[in-house]
């Protein structure tokens, strides 16, 4: 049987510390007790990765603004190259060469060379040929492509249904007649009188080192084009002509 006077002598008294209420500390008050090295303990174990997540979300947010409000360089010249071969270090030489001529402002304008374009034969048709002309077809219905440069089959097609200003509309007499061995010359299916709408550019800066072509490129300036007459400077630079 157990002692009884044992059994009190364990009861706490009704002062003793576990009766007592506990006071909530506030965050300063318990960093006020803190060492340093305690600090920096609470702070990793509590708040590192809360302010790491935070300052990647304002980060997001601070970079979309600054994408959507800050305006973007305009395009004064876009070219849509068919086929082109070229490689990004002769397409980019290219377009800061011709910006150069143009005297542009780099920061607030640009040129562009797009060779993203490719379209097979009929045998070697895929789907990203059939990309490549929706991709176009929509450019060029939204007014973004400038001039055109492609192989003759496929830029006789785009001719033939009035994609192309005619020459002697857009550039001056001189530079036509200087021009008029070069000349690709088409009918439309809304006129049946032949006239000019392309420059043949096998003998242009960026196509004369790859020899005689089957199938020679040409260039043409869009219907819809806002910078023809950067169109024009472009026939000059890459034909070398004043």
């Amino acid at each position: 049987m157990i002692d009884k006077s044992k059994l009190e002598n364990t009861v706490l008294d009704d002062n003793a510390e576990i009766y007592k209420p506990r006071k909530e500390q506030t965050e300063k008050e318990k960093l006020s007790e803190m060492t340093f090295k305690e600090k920096l303990a609470y702070f990793n174990n509590y708040y590192r990765t809360k302010v790491i997540v935070s300052i990647v979300v304002i980060a997001l947010v601070v970079y979309f603004i600054y994408s959507v409000v800050s305006p973007k360089p305009e395009t004064v010249l876009y070219a849509a190259m068919i086929n082109s071969g070229l490689d990004t270090e002769t397409v980019s030489d290219l377009e800061n060469d011709f910006g150069n001529k143009l005297g542009i402002d780099s920061e607030k304008q640009n040129i562009v060379f797009d060779t993203s374009f490719y379209f097979g034969n009929d045998s070697t048709a895929s789907e990203y040929t059939m990309s490549s002309q929706e991709k176009l077809t929509a450019f060029l219905y939204a007014g973004q492509v400038d001039v055109l440069i492609a192989p003759e089959s496929v830029f006789a097609n785009y001719a033939k249904n009035g994609y192309f200003s005619k020459l002697s509309d857009e550039l001056p007499t001189d530079l036509l007649t200087d021009l008029t061995d070069s000349i690709y010359y088409s009918t439309t299916n809304e006129d049946s009188d032949s006239g000019a709408y392309g420059i043949y550019m096998d003998k242009s800066k960026i196509y004369s080192e790859q020899g005689e072509m089957t199938d020679r490129p040409i260039l043409g300036i869009v219907v819809n084009s806002k910078y023809k007459q950067n169109g024009v400077e472009l026939i000059r630079y890459l034909l070398d002509m004043k």
